[in-house]
């Protein structure tokens, strides 16, 4: 566990079982930071406060300005005079609280997308904050304060395959979601949203919308790649075969930011892997490539589940921990993603009725083999479906991946870059649907991009010219997948073919099932659920198993 970088914030509470800590004033901290961008964190005391800050900011200079001072006694003077104000006005990927000593009032924030996760305790005049669960819990029992296990996180992992809310697997410690702060005071905890993506569609032609995409996503990339500079790093940039990273790459080298490295994984020989090779040449990058077949990956359910909380299911990453274990990231400040832009910049349902209307509940799940009634009330603080996907599917789900790659390298992706984001979700639902606005973007601006195959399209290039040839190459798929399930052989034309792995590999059956025997019989699940997961592991897809055992794994970690 000591292993995990991060960080912890406590009062009233004794946490030297986590190591050195700090004692500043009635705040205690310990650290145990990544350290990539150490001119942005902030870990202040002065008489009035204790202040801190995990991550990355790009726009220091505004505060440094704005105050005359230097960035931590800047930032800590305007966050102390008004939070909600200076937290909308920041950039980047970060966390942090601020202790008022005179008032024992408690900030805690994360980011706008929540690239920088946080989580809190809070009970009477004891508090703390941390990234990791297995800090907090490590701390409770020290103190023998209650740790109890939490049903309903278990729920959704076995629906959903993520946190649909604040939820996690420990009763009393909850995550603090994106764009919201916390106040502690007095033993009251008060939650407040200072940023909100706003879906609202302005009257705007086509012609407009490309311009307006094209300003925000190479500024949204500058910012990005021009931090790695500031602190003399090379970019590592992820590629795949589709649209996203490769428009994140591509970008980044028209705007001079060519020192890069792109990184692969999938399975071999797969599109993912030849388109993406295609692109690096043709760009000049250095180029890594890992592919999966060995599976070696499926077995680091503990490592996987540990380093993201349990926020999402263990397989999620796949591969992608072991390379970044595997390779030197010294030379390395972030780990530039696509993440969520075939979403952002597309609709994530194209049922428009669907998309635009009141959000419900079952969308966007990984299975549903297990009915359960969740509260509706979650749902009404988003003005749509679509709002709800993006902010649970997309920031809870898809991006959990990088609490973990966060113990290697810091983290982002263009496509929640907060300014994109208000040009995106200003266009219409048919401007964005079916990536329309995204391919015209592409093709106009960068037409040499659209030059390489699609995954999602089969390898079919990405022009709306080209949609005909791609509803006959997925027609042709579906057949394809239909006949490769009928007689059990090998669809090669998958990238992360886990099924027909777990069938042909004898040893990660028996380590999936071993391990769900050993933890299935713990008392704290309780006869229903217990019964669910042994259903869920024995009926459903190595995907739905994956679920399964990532709430075994949690309640093996911390109910053993």
């Amino acid at each position: 566990m000591k292993t995990l970088y991060g960080f912890l914030a406590a009062g009233n509470l004794n946490i030297e079982c986590l190591g050195e800590v700090q004692m500043m004033g009635e705040c205690c901290h310990y650290n145990h930071l990544l350290n990539k961008f150490p001119g942005d964190q902030i870990c202040r005391e002065d008489e009035q406060s204790v202040s801190f800050l995990n991550g990355y900011v790009y726009n220091k200079a505004d505060y440094i300005q704005a105050e005359d001072a230097d960035w931590a006694e800047a930032f800590t003077r305007a966050l102390s005079r008004d939070a909600e104000g200076t937290l909308k006005k920041l950039r980047g990927g970060f966390c942090g609280y601020l202790f008022d000593k005179n008032t024992r009032e408690l900030l805690v924030y994360t980011d706008q997308v929540a690239v920088k996760p946080v989580y809190y305790y809070s009970n009477g005049d004891q508090w703390m904050v941390s990234d990791h669960l297995d800090y907090m819990v490590e701390v409770l029992k020290y103190n023998h304060l209650d740790v109890e296990f939490q049903p309903l996180a278990a729920q959704y992992m076995l629906t959903y395959g993520y946190m649909i809310d604040d939820t996690t697997f420990i009763r009393q410690i909850r995550r603090l979601l994106p764009g919201k702060y916390l106040r502690v005071r007095d033993g009251q905890a008060v939650v407040t949203r200072y940023h909100l993506i706003q879906a609202v569609p302005v009257s705007i032609t086509e012609e407009e919308a490309v311009e307006k995409i094209d300003a925000a996503f190479r500024e949204a990339v500058r910012r990005e790649f021009e931090k790695d500079r500031e602190y003399g790093y090379r970019h590592l940039v992820d590629l795949s075969g589709g649209l996203d990273s490769r428009m994140v790459s591509w970008v980044a080298h028209d705007l001079g930011y060519t020192d890069q490295v792109n990184v692969t994984y999938c399975r071999a020989g797969y599109r993912d892997e030849t388109i993406s090779k295609e692109i690096a040449l043709r760009l000049g990058h250095e180029y890594l490539f890992k592919p999966l077949d060995d599976v070696k990956w499926m077995y680091d359910i503990d490592e996987m589940t540990s380093q993201n909380n349990g926020a999402a299911l263990y397989m999620g990453m796949t591969g992608g921990r072991r390379l970044l274990e595997m390779i030197n990231r010294e030379p390395f400040g972030i780990e530039h993603t696509g993440m969520i832009g075939d979403v952002t910049m597309s609709t994530l349902y194209p049922d428009k009725e669907l998309s635009c209307g009141k959000p419900v509940l079952g969308q966007s799940a990984h299975s549903d083999r297990l009915q359960y009634s969740f509260d509706e009330r979650l749902l009404q603080e988003y003005s749509c479906q679509d709002m709800f996907g993006i902010y649970t599917r997309g920031m809870l789900g898809a991006c959990s991946s990088y609490l973990i790659r966060q113990q290697y390298l810091e983290t982002a992706s263009p496509f929640t870059d907060v300014d994109l984001l208000d040009v995106v979700y200003s266009l219409s639902f048919d401007m964005r649907n079916h990536h329309h606005i995204y391919l015209r973007w592409m093709n106009e601006k960068y037409p040499q991009a659209a030059e390489f195959g699609w995954e999602k399209w089969g390898g079919i290039k990405p022009k709306e010219s080209h949609i005909f040839f791609r509803k006959m190459k997925t027609t042709q798929r579906l057949l394809w997948q239909a006949i490769c399930k009928a007689v059990h052989i090998d669809n090669k034309d998958n990238m992360n073919p886990f099924d027909y792995w777990y069938d042909k590999n004898p040893d990660i059956r028996k380590y999936m099932q071993e391990y769900m025997e050993a933890s299935i019989g713990n008392p704290v699940l309780g006869k229903e659920l217990r019964e669910d997961i042994r259903r869920l592991f024995q009926e459903g897809s190595v995907e739905e198993k994956s679920l399964a055992i990532t709430v075994l794994a949690m309640v093996k970690k911390y109910f053993s």
